[in-house]
Order: C-alpha cells, then structure tokens, then sequence
C-alpha cells in the first residue's frame, strides 16, 4: 500500500500543479525528477535492490545496512563535483542546490525502505511512505497555492516531506540500531564484493530504464520545447493509475517470488500470471476509454490538450508493468543478467525510434517510441523466459490485447463509435469477472 498512497497523493495534486504552474514550470520541474532518477542508479551502485535482497535472507542485518548507507554517502561526492561542475552552463544556480538535496533526501528514503522490507517491517514502511506523500502534498498545497512560490515551493515541499520520512523511519522503526559504528569490524569485505555482484549488473539495467522511460523528455526539450514537455509530462500522470494498481501487486509479489523455492517458481509465476494479465489488461482499456473525461476534470487551462497523449501513454506503462512482473522472475533467480540484456534491447530501439518519431510526431511521436521500446523488451523477455524457464504464455491472446489496445486508442482519440468502445469495455470486464467467479466456484 506504500506505493498505491504516494502515487495517489500525486495524482491528486495534479490539479493544483496544472492551475498554479505554466507548462514550461511544469516542464523543468519534470526534467529535474528524471534527471534525479538518473542519477540514482549511477551513484548509489543501484545498492538499494541488493539491500532488499540480501537483507530477505543475511542474518547480519547491521551489515546489510551499513554497507548500503556507505556507499550511498561516498557516492554523494562525485555527484555534487559533476553537479557544481554542470553548474556553471546553467544560470541558475540554485536549481544545482535544489537538485543534490533532492537527490540526497530521495537516496536515503530508497535505502531504508529497501531494508524496511528486508526486516519484514512492510506495514511500518507503508505508513512512513503514505505520511511522507502527505506532507509533500500538504506543503505544496502551502508553498505552491498559499505562498505562489511556484517551481521552488515544489522543491522545498519534495525536500522537506523526504526528510520527515526519514525522520520516521528512526522513529517508528528504530533503523538506527542497525547502523554499525565500527566500519572496519562492520563491514565484511565478501559481502559486499557479494552485494555489488548482484547491485552492479542492475546499473546499466536502470540506466536503460531511463532510456526508455525518460529519454523522450530531453528529445523534446531539444527538438521542441520545455512546454511541450510539461505538456507531455502531465499526460504522462493519468496512466499512474495503472502503476498504482501494478504496485500493489507488487508489494506482496516480489517478497513471495523470493521466499518461494526455485523448483517451485515458474508455476507459481504462471499461476499469478493469468490473473495479473487480466486485471491490468481491464485497467488499461478502462483508462483510455476515460482518458479525455479524467483529462477534463484533472488539466486546467493550458494543459487540457495533454489527454490526447493519453492513451499511447497508457499502452506503454501496460507493457512497461508486464516487463516489470516478467523481470522479478530473473531478479528472483538472480540471473539479472538477462534483465540488463533484455532491457538493453529495448533501449537501442528507443534510441533508433526516438529523434524520428519526435521530428515527425513531436510529443505523440515520443509517446509511440516509448511504446514500441517497451513492446521490444517485453517480447525479448518472453522468448528468454520460454528458454529458461520453460514458460509458456498464449501468445495468440496477448497479440488479440494488443490489437484491441490499438483499436480503442484509435476510436477515443479520433472521438468515433464512442459507444462501441464502450460496450466493449462493458463486455470484457463482465467477462472477466465472470471468469473470477467461475474459478473461486471450482475451487469450492
């Protein structure tokens, strides 16, 4: 649920964003946000998912955490150098400030909900998550609408709401008591050669991500301008409904795939496949047939003609989750070596795909080359699972979902046989919860 409260405060605040900030503001604010996630992989070793991972099975918890705040704190370094050195191309120099403290506040809240979970402490981080969302979104609602400090009430809302997660994090789950004061006794050097082997390979993994997920914004910026990409940005924030609903699956499906025995792993991912599919294939056709309603209702002013980039979007995080779900399964296994080849794929069709479709189609032709990277790497990741694990997905049905995804698309933004769309809707989710029915009556 820690994840489902924080997308949803940021869903919620949308409106606020889009009356009190131009598309422009809206724009650098978004480019600082992937910039910062960048960077996080680059100068943390991606120690955050090894933290989780090690700290699930390592009796030595202390050790655990002591060699990720390590490496978190000395990779600071570098970037504030490179990030002074940036500073002097840019004329404000302040957004440089902003943007360590940001990244510094953002780190250090990755790192100990990473090991909140290793300590089987979920509920506690859920709560610190969701109180930390809350107080950004009440800041903002101060700084950005009370006092109009526009782009830099946002950034003091970001800082100080992380810092009060941090703060909680000592309080509520006394993560201090896991610090280990003396490094050199603390520290165990197989260990962490053993943590970094497994963090290391996911860095380029992340940085891939980043590819496919934020390169388009940076492409616009260049081709286009800051105001496309708050454009962009903010039609970027409906289909969040749909990683809302992936990351509550997620919080209890990743624990369970690595508590669960390797002989026993692949059919426990098909079986939780079938029904995962299902849902978030009903979610996707539903927000796209409601993109320009909630585009009405969430977009003010200038921002209103954002909704058509919906529904691109939404395909695209569709595929992005299924990757996301096919990928736990390597990571579970601890071959993220395929993660980082599967994923590099996806980047190389992006980096093909991306300054074209933006010459051609500006933000919509953006939207359609994020899609087709995520396409890329979902099918890569399906020809190695069927090599590896020997699992073995229909893909007469999911070539069906992808045609049906386009057709919707297609009839929303073009505003034609609206009722055809939604009858379709209607059907499938009866279908589908027919099909729920019918399953929970054979199981009886």
């Amino acid at each position: 649920m820690a994840n489902f409260a924080s997308r949803f405060l940021s869903f919620l605040i949308l409106p606020l964003y889009t009356y009190y900030l131009s598309t422009e503001e809206y724009g650098t604010l978004d480019l600082v946000s992937t910039t910062t996630q960048l960077a996080f992989p680059i100068f943390t070793l991606a120690i955050s998912d090894a933290v989780m991972r090690f700290g699930i099975s390592h009796k030595d918890k202390d050790k655990i955490l002591s060699i990720g705040f390590s490496i978190t704190i000395i990779g600071l370094i570098p970037l504030v150098l490179m990030s002074c050195f940036a500073g002097i191309f840019i004329e404000n120099f302040r957004v440089i400030l902003y943007f360590i403290i940001i990244y510094f506040v953002q780190a250090m809240n990755s790192l100990f909900s990473a090991f909140t979970k290793a300590i089987d402490k979920t509920k506690a981080m859920a709560t610190i998550t969701t109180l930390t969302s809350l107080a950004i979104l009440i800041l903002n609602v101060c700084f950005v609408a009370g006092f109009k400090w526009g782009v830099e009430g946002y950034w003091i809302s970001t800082i100080l709401g992380n810092l009060t997660g941090i703060i909680m994090y000592f309080l509520i789950c006394k993560i201090h008591r896991y610090f280990t004061l003396d490094l050199r006794n603390g520290i165990s050097k197989n260990l962490l050669l053993e943590m970094l082997a497994y963090s290391i390979p996911l860095i380029p993994n992340a940085l891939f991500w980043w590819i496919n997920s934020s390169l388009d914004r940076w492409t616009l910026t260049f081709f286009t301008s800051v105001s496309v990409v708050g454009l962009y940005s903010c039609a970027n924030k409906i289909p969040t409904i749909l990683s809302t609903v992936n990351s509550i699956f997620n919080q209890a499906w990743n624990l369970s795939l690595f508590q669960n025995e390797d002989s026993e792993r692949s059919n426990f991912f098909c079986n939780v496949y079938k029904y995962y599919s299902d849902i978030m294939f009903c979610c996707t056709i539903g927000i796209i047939w409601l993109s320009k309603v909630i585009g009405t209702y969430m977009f003010s002013n200038e921002f209103f003609s954002a909704w058509i980039f919906v529904p691109v979007l939404t395909i695209g995080v569709y595929y992005n989750s299924l990757n996301g779900f096919f990928g736990s399964l390597f990571t579970a296994s601890k071959k993220t070596k395929y993660i980082f080849t599967t994923t590099l794929t996806g980047s190389i069709v992006n980096l093909i795909f991306n300054i074209p479709l933006v010459l051609i189609g500006g933000a919509m032709g953006a939207a359609v080359a994020t899609l087709i990277s995520y396409l890329a790497v979902c099918v890569v990741r399906v020809a190695k699972m069927k090599k590896i694990f020997n699992i073995k997905l229909d893909l007469r049905i999911e070539l069906l979902r992808f045609i049906l995804l386009l057709v919707e698309s297609y009839l929303i933004l073009t505003e034609k046989l609206y009722w055809v769309v939604t009858l379709f809707v209607v059907i499938y989710c009866i279908l589908f919860l027919s099909k729920i029915l019918k399953n929970k009556k054979s199981r009886r």
